[in-house]
């Protein structure tokens, strides 16, 4: 995946402006739990994500300043035993959402791998971004909701919960 996610690293350097539309998880995939070996399910918002960057170290000071002017963080990570566990219903309930003010700026395919990235302007600058992550077992919805400037972007992987491979550097 580290290729398809080199080529989103570029990809994000260009993106066109859309208005303003909020984003939310799915019921359809908030459902998957269940059939899921492994999850990981991550919703910071408002006083909670402040919170969460107060036990961020010293030497993270850039991601809190990153995270202090963020709205929300919303991480869903599903790891199944077997192939079919998802289907494409499941990832096309997100994209429907996506289609009003959001640009998609990055879709890479490679060898059962689906990486998309999404992205919402607020006037001049970057207002959120949704990135889905599909491989044959495995699906993570990484939705960042606030100001954030693309340079700072690959700061956060790592972080919040946010897997690290997720968000390009």
């Amino acid at each position: 995946m580290k290729p398809i996610l080199s080529a989103a690293a570029l990809t994000l350097l260009v993106s066109s402006s859309a208005f303003a539309q909020s984003f939310q998880i799915p019921d359809r995939i908030e459902q998957l739990s269940p059939k899921a070996r492994e999850t990981v399910n991550i919703t910071l918002d408002g006083p909670l994500l402040r919170l969460a960057s107060q036990f961020m170290g010293a030497d993270e000071q850039e991601i809190k300043q990153i995270v202090s002017s963020l709205k929300a963080v919303h991480v869903r990570t599903f790891e199944f035993d077997r192939d079919g566990q998802f289907s494409e219903g499941d990832v096309e309930s997100i994209r429907a959402q996506l289609r009003t003010g959001w640009s998609r700026i990055v879709d890479a395919r490679e060898e059962g791998e689906h990486v998309e990235m999404y992205v919402k302007h607020d006037t001049e600058q970057l207002g959120g971004l949704v990135v889905i992550a599909t491989e044959r077992k495995e699906l993570s919805i990484v939705h960042i909701d606030g100001p954030i400037n693309l340079k700072q972007l690959s700061l956060l992987g790592g972080h919040l919960g946010i897997p690290s491979g997720v968000i390009p550097k």
